[in-house]
């Protein structure tokens, strides 16, 4: 069952989650022979609904955070809902042309969720999942920091759950027909302060936080500082999308 671990910074999710990159909808687009209506599942703060706004005539975006829903975005064309994945949508059966999970995919009931996707997905439409887990090197003194941030620090935290993502997805069930997908990355430009902000919206920090009462984000700025320049300087952070797409059998 969809779990909600991200309510609580709603806030920080919205304001730190990095964008997907046009590349990636330029690719499902062109495996979408209508383009009337999408249904992004687990929206958080609307990130991929608002994307999907610019190309389809509507699009039903959904998540079990009521917190998530309040915060997202409007546009005229989207219509938001506060459902689980595994919650039947609502619509008529192979009614909708595109279905995205972005970042969310491992938290589902997989088998409940994909009924759905085969019961409301036209024949000619498309299912596309896509996350992320960490992004590529950056220098070697702050990789270090991180990397024992997010596998010493954090370790105990993360849930069974993120192991599909930091397996690039090799283990995820998928019952449709895959269509091969590129390689597409997502690039920011941040400063050190996007990049802890960031950090906090994992759920594994917020576990961590739950149970400690310690934001472990502050010892890392202090450790990163030195490395990084002024903690206004921007630099450039990379990760290599991992997606799936696939279409009815």
């Amino acid at each position: 069952m969809s779990t909600d671990l991200f309510s609580k910074q709603a806030n920080l999710y919205s304001r730190y989650r990095p964008q997907y990159p046009d590349a990636l909808y330029k690719f499902l687009l062109s495996h979408c022979a209508k383009k009337e209506l999408a249904w992004d599942c687990a929206t958080g703060n609307g990130q991929a609904a608002l994307d999907l706004a610019r190309f389809f005539t509507k699009v039903i975006a959904t998540d079990l955070s009521e917190r998530q829903i309040k915060s997202a975005v409007r546009a005229e064309n989207v219509e938001y809902r506060v459902l689980k994945a595994e919650e039947s949508l609502g619509v008529k059966d192979h009614s909708i042309d595109l279905i995205t999970v972005a970042q969310a995919l491992h938290w589902f009931d997989l088998d409940k969720f994909y009924a759905e996707v085969k019961r409301v997905l036209r024949p000619t439409g498309i299912f596309a999942t896509w996350a992320y887990a960490f992004h590529l090197p950056i220098q070697p003194n702050i990789d270090s920091s991180l990397t024992d941030f997010y596998f010493n620090i954090l370790g105990p935290f993360w849930k069974k759950n993120n192991k599909l993502i930091f397996d690039n997805y090799k283990e995820l069930s998928f019952p449709f027909r895959e269509i091969a997908t590129p390689e597409i990355y997502l690039e920011v430009n941040w400063s050190l302060e996007d990049l802890i902000g960031y950090f906090r919206t994992w759920s594994s920090t917020q576990l961590f936080i739950d149970q400690s009462q310690i934001d472990p984000t502050l010892e890392l700025y202090e450790k990163v500082l030195p490395y990084w320049g002024a903690a206004s300087e921007k630099k450039i952070l990379k990760w290599r999308l991992i997606f799936k797409v696939g279409e009815l059998v």
